[in-house]
């Protein structure tokens, strides 16, 4: 019996629960979004979205993927989606369902930062807006709609940064040829 109870046992604390939470709707509806490929959600660690963290270049940096679950800027990406062209101005549709855990917890207040030509991950030099509106994290298992009540149905951008390109580094070892070929200059002139 204790046998039976031990593997019992074993077998429920192998089976991990991850509630998730899906965005759905419109979240952004603004002519601000016209000619932007990209928004990408990100969940703030707190119950506030300090866009100072994302609003200067080089925030968010070259080949920063936007795949679920990426760390960006100390936030967590939620997931991304395409910006599409609707009359007059264009319309980010959310539809991002995300795992709660390893850093996102309901009451963290979420954000999005779309961007100008970066599809899957950041391109060098693009640039992004900052859009939020007080969007926060809904209790486990269920879904957050940015269309009803608070959603920035004609929202404004409350920031924007650009993508900081990384340097190859074959760069740094042409840097440092430089320098040594510099210092050989100098002691053979002294």
């Amino acid at each position: 019996m204790k046998i039976k109870s031990l593997i019992a046992g074993l077998l429920l604390s192998s089976v991990a629960v991850n509630a998730s939470i899906t965005l759905s709707g419109t979240s952004i509806f603004s002519a601000e979004l016209n000619g932007l490929s990209t928004g990408v959600f990100v969940a703030s660690s707190s119950a506030t979205f300090d866009t100072n963290l994302f609003n200067f270049s080089g925030a968010v940096t070259e080949g920063t993927l936007f795949d679920t679950g990426t760390a960006l800027n100390g936030y967590t990406v939620l997931g991304a989606a395409s910006i599409n062209p609707a009359g007059g101005s264009s319309a980010l549709v959310s539809g991002v369902t995300y795992n709660l855990g390893a850093g996102v917890a309901t009451g963290n207040e979420i954000g999005v930062l779309a961007f100008a030509s970066s599809l899957t991950s950041a391109l060098a030099s693009d640039t992004y807006s900052i859009f939020t509106d007080g969007w926060t994290v809904p209790a486990d298992g269920a879904n957050l709609s940015l269309t009803g009540t608070g959603a920035p149905s004609f929202a404004s951008s409350v920031g924007a940064g650009s993508v900081t390109a990384v340097p190859e580094p074959s760069t740094y070892a042409t840097l440092a040829g430089l320098v040594a070929l510099g210092f050989v200059m100098l002691r053979r002139r002294g």
